[in-house]
């Protein structure tokens, strides 16, 4: 059996085009950290017909993992 994850998601929601929105979420310990030689995850994506169920999509994502979510306003740094 695996080590379950621990820590939060970072969210966001990207907007692309009038009627397409990306939801993506990527675990706090998986974002780029140059001190030690990390590039980071790249985040799970979905693409959605709007902000609301993009929003969705990352909450059930959340669920699954009994992770909560802290939701950011840009793509964290790559």
């Amino acid at each position: 059996m695996g080590t379950l994850p621990n820590g939060s998601l970072l969210a966001w929601v990207e907007r692309r085009e009038d009627t397409a929105f990306i939801g993506a979420y990527v675990g706090e310990g998986a974002t780029p950290d140059n001190s030690i030689d990390f590039r980071g995850r790249d985040p799970a994506t979905q693409v959605c017909r709007s902000v609301d169920e993009a929003r969705r999509w990352i909450e059930n994502e959340a669920a699954a993992l009994d992770l909560p979510v802290k939701w950011i306003d840009a793509v964290p740094d790559r």
